[in-house]
């Protein structure tokens, strides 16, 4: 089957460039040791699985193809725990000391400790499903409160995850421009802090604090496969902030040697690819997609200027792709395991087999017999209904 793709070569990242003061000044080692060791620590942490698919890998005509799989993240179906939530705490933290003069700990918020405080800190995001569950979650684990934005075309389902884990759920119409929009003028009105990017003015760097804990999905795909280096990694794009990660840790973590990352969004909204290949930062129009959480009008700023420096290429894939993507991995022709990807979880498989069967594709992304592939799923069903509608199983059969 072809498909068809738009692909922009970033000409601007070389592998000879080395990771420099203004990425590290974004994302860095020191920062995320940190966030490693505060995401771990948390009840229920586990790696998410690498998983090889070997008959995926023969079909496209490369020597391995592994999926890093976010679906059993926390039990919440996908990985946005690893890095709105990190940076809720951050928030907490020092909303603690600013208000009672504390320094608190990670397990004095567990325990309750500083209830008094924390009960009356309101954070607030924009989402699609995914964000909102995870600072839901770590609202109810932390002890404050989470309200969450999210535009009228979003499931019910999604909406339904969140107010199961205590978030309020506030429904704006329009596109995600509109709830942006309606979210930061209730956070001003109301004294909700913003964790999602942008930041405010209080909390400048929460996008960063968001990124350093995105970074830790990577980190374990490099422990995984270490001592083997993929060639390729298959990642989605959105607004930016897990690609950047991905791209950030890679490049610091494997220098010159670092894999090829490749940037997926639907092609009926692609503000990466368009910012990528016009050099600057560049809106796009709202849209609608089977990747509905990769349904961004801009991107964020400090992730789009790691991906012009150091991502390999940026790709869009139609949403055929995508709905192809969820049928095979559930009901796979070999004899790879049967797996539950989500729809938006779903691009960067998409993006492989987009581009597995089309010369011109695989010669542009030096894609050969002997490359070695990984694709970050970011999602299992996280709406079953609509898993079901799109592929025709139960995601729990």
């Amino acid at each position: 089957m072809s498909y068809d793709t738009q692909l922009h070569i970033n000409s601007r990242a070389s592998t000879s460039q080395p990771y420099g003061t203004s990425q590290r000044a974004i994302l860095n080692r020191v920062a995320f040791a940190t966030a490693q060791g505060e995401i771990t620590s948390w009840p229920g942490y586990a790696p998410t699985p690498l998983i090889p698919l070997p008959g995926l890998a023969g079909e496209a005509v490369v020597a391995d193809v592994w999926c890093k799989h976010e679906g059993s993240r926390f039990g919440l179906g996908s990985f946005k725990p690893t890095g709105p939530t990190f940076a809720m705490l951050a928030v907490l933290k020092a909303e603690v000391k600013a208000r009672a003069g504390v320094e608190a700990s990670t397990q004095d918020l567990l325990d309750g400790k500083y209830a008094q405080v924390t009960a009356n800190v309101v954070v607030s995001a924009p989402t699609s499903g995914n964000h909102g569950r995870a600072l839901a979650w770590g609202a109810t684990m932390f002890g404050c409160q989470a309200v969450l934005y999210m535009n009228d075309g979003v499931s019910a389902g999604r909406a339904v995850a969140i107010e199961a884990h205590g978030g309020q759920v506030v429904r704006v119409p329009g596109a995600y421009e509109q709830v942006v929009t309606r979210l930061y003028e209730d956070a001003e009105r109301h004294g909700h802090i913003v964790v999602g990017d942008p930041g405010t003015e209080q909390y400048p760097h929460v996008s960063r604090d968001i990124m350093q804990g995105y970074a830790l999905v990577v980190d374990e795909l490099m422990a995984a496969l270490d001592p083997v280096r993929p060639t390729h990694i298959f990642v989605p794009g959105g607004g930016g902030i897990m690609a950047a990660a991905t791209c950030g840790h890679l490049w610091e973590g494997y220098g010159e040697h670092r894999p090829r990352l490749i940037v997926v969004e639907p092609t009926a909204s692609c503000c990466l690819y368009e910012s990528a290949r016009q050099g600057q930062h560049v809106k796009v129009e709202a849209a609608m997609s089977v990747m509905d959480g990769l349904v961004v009008e801009e991107p964020a700023a400090d992730a789009l200027s790691l991906l012009l420096d150091g991502a390999f290429a940026f790709l869009t894939v139609p949403d055929q792709a995508a709905v192809v993507a969820m049928r095979q991995a559930v009901q796979p022709s070999s004899d790879d395991p049967s797996l539950v990807i989500g729809d938006t979880g779903s691009a960067a498989w998409a993006g492989l087999i987009a581009v597995m069967g089309d010369a011109s594709r695989r010669q542009d992304l030096q894609l050969t017999a002997d490359s070695q592939v990984v694709i970050i799923v970011t999602e299992g069903a996280t709406d079953p209904a609509v898993y079901r509608s799109i592929t025709g199983v139960d995601a729990d059969r």
